[in-house]
């Protein structure tokens, strides 16, 4: 796998009113037609523009299926849940298929003209490259570029006039052919330079942004680069039919590999060097304040992230600590998951992974978003856009994020008492069998749980501040699918603005 104060009033500021959401939402009907930042059209030229410089990993894919088992009632055609499941109650309610497709992901930097330019202003030419292989791969392709190309269009059509009046849509598109055929990319090069300034620059970028396509077609038609491709990467050849996307360069680094207890990850460290060449032992973990409030920033800047994606009509539908990357102002994207770092202004929060994501709008005529909703009796028609598919739509992204706070929150900060100490399960599979199916969806029974956990007492102390605020919002989250029918009878909505509002993040 890769590796590189006051308290407010819920009942008002959590949720939006119909009207604010139809403003937001009323975007995606009248989404641009064409990507204004050209990048989803953009090609780039094997050896041209980009080199790659190694292979990082690959990952695969599950198709994970939630069993809920209810039958028809005969009071306002409503369904009840039938527990437990009738078929065979042994058996789990959360089932995986793997799918046979593969991405590849590989480091590269820019090269040529653009490479030297980028470099010359001090910013970063590294790039992550990932490879798409199969039916299933390509698809997952298509949904995160088209994803991606609109919340970046959005963003250049408001801060650049020559985005938003197409040209860094058309210089782009005729890129390859330009520096095939005219041996200059100069129009394209400074538009992309302007693109990546604000990628580097702009505080609500809360997703990793594409630059644009590899394009190895003469590679492809060329045999001894195919057996030299395998002699520097290590790795065999691209298959004709992959699809390769270009990104800016945010890291490796997961809220995934950032969720063990800070010890276990000092204990990992190496040792520095004495001007003897002595061994030295790295320095002392930082206080459990400190810690505590750089991962409340992790959290807060994770909802952001998801609000930026909402406030564009998106939703990502795959949230979990391997699709938040947390990375680096500085060349060494690694610095910021450290157990020592607790320098929030050197901290950077990005969503990746778009490939199930979709647009609010259509999420009616997914079968599968309406069954989902259809068990917490929520009816949504096909084709139709309505206040309850936007309300569930957004819940299902909150719902995620939700457990992979809990999740970061009782593993991050969990004061164990040596790196080998065995902990509870974590991971957000076991947190939503502990609270649907042991303290049935019950916050304060969870809550009781983790304080019973000498190594969460610390954890549970934070959570109770500000009259529990951080139990409140963790509440909200998780169980924001179950409370979308009882908000739209008081006709709200629960938002990641909202939440943002709370106590917990001050």
């Amino acid at each position: 796998s890769p590796t590189d104060n006051d308290p407010l009033d819920y009942d008002d500021d959590d949720f939006w009113d119909d009207e604010d959401s139809e403003l937001i939402f009323s975007a995606t009907r009248n989404q641009n037609k064409i990507d204004l930042s050209g990048c989803s059209v953009r090609q780039f030229n094997l050896g041209y523009d980009i080199i790659l410089t190694d292979y990082v990993g690959s990952s695969g894919f599950e198709e994970i299926t939630d069993w809920q088992y209810y039958q028809p009632s005969l009071i306002n055609n409503e369904r009840r849940v039938v527990e437990p499941p009738p078929f065979d109650p042994s058996q789990p309610k959360r089932t995986r298929k793997k799918s046979g497709s593969v991405v590849r992901i590989f480091r590269g930097e820019l090269a040529g003209r653009i490479g030297s330019t980028v470099r010359s202003i001090g910013l970063d030419k590294r790039v992550l490259l990932k490879e798409f292989s199969g039916e299933s791969a390509l698809a997952l392709a298509k949904a995160e570029l088209e994803t991606l190309s609109k919340m970046q269009s959005n963003l250049c059509s408001e801060l650049d006039q020559s985005a938003k009046s197409g040209d860094w849509h058309s210089s782009a598109s005729t890129r390859y052919l330009n520096g095939r055929v005219n041996g200059s990319t100069k129009e394209d090069d400074d538009h992309l330079l302007k693109w990546m300034k604000i990628v580097s620059t702009h505080k609500n970028i809360g997703y990793v942004a594409t630059l644009g396509e590899l394009n190895l077609s003469e590679f492809l038609n060329d045999v001894n680069a195919r057996n030299d491709w395998y002699k520097s990467l290590g790795v065999t050849p691209p298959k004709p039919t992959s699809l390769w996307l270009v990104y800016e360069y945010a890291g490796l680094s997961t809220l995934g590999m950032y969720s063990q207890p800070a010890l276990k990850r000092w204990s990992k460290l190496p040792y520095g060097k004495g001007i003897f060449g002595n061994p030295i032992s790295p320095p002392p973990l930082p206080p459990f304040k400190e810690r505590a409030r750089y991962v409340k920033d992790i959290l807060k800047r994770s909802l952001q992230a998801v609000a930026t994606l909402h406030d564009n009509g998106i939703t990502h539908r795959s949230i979990g600590r391997n699709s938040i990357i947390i990375s680096s102002v500085g060349q060494d994207k690694q610095e910021a998951i450290s157990p020592l770092a607790t320098v929030t202004p050197r901290m950077i929060i990005k969503l990746s992974d778009f490939g199930f994501s979709g647009f609010i709008v259509d999420a009616s005529y997914d079968e599968d978003f309406r069954r989902r909703a259809k068990a917490f009796n929520i009816n949504i028609q096909e084709g139709l856009s309505s206040i309850e598919c936007k309300s569930f739509a957004i819940a299902e992204d909150l719902h995620a994020l939700g457990f992979v706070f809990v999740a970061l929150l009782l593993s991050s900060l969990a004061e164990v008492p040596k790196p080998d100490y065995a902990t509870p399960p974590t991971d957000e599979d076991s947190l939503k069998r502990l609270m649907t199916d042991i303290f049935d969806k019950d916050m304060e029974e969870f809550k009781d749980y983790c304080e019973a956990e000498e190594i969460w007492s610390s954890v549970v102390n934070v959570l109770n501040e500000n009259e529990g605020a951080g139990w409140d919002v963790l509440s909200k989250m998780c169980f924001a699918r179950d409370s979308v029918r009882d908000n739209l009878k008081s006709e709200r909505i629960l938002d990641a603005d909202g939440l943002l509002s709370s106590p917990f993040f001050k």
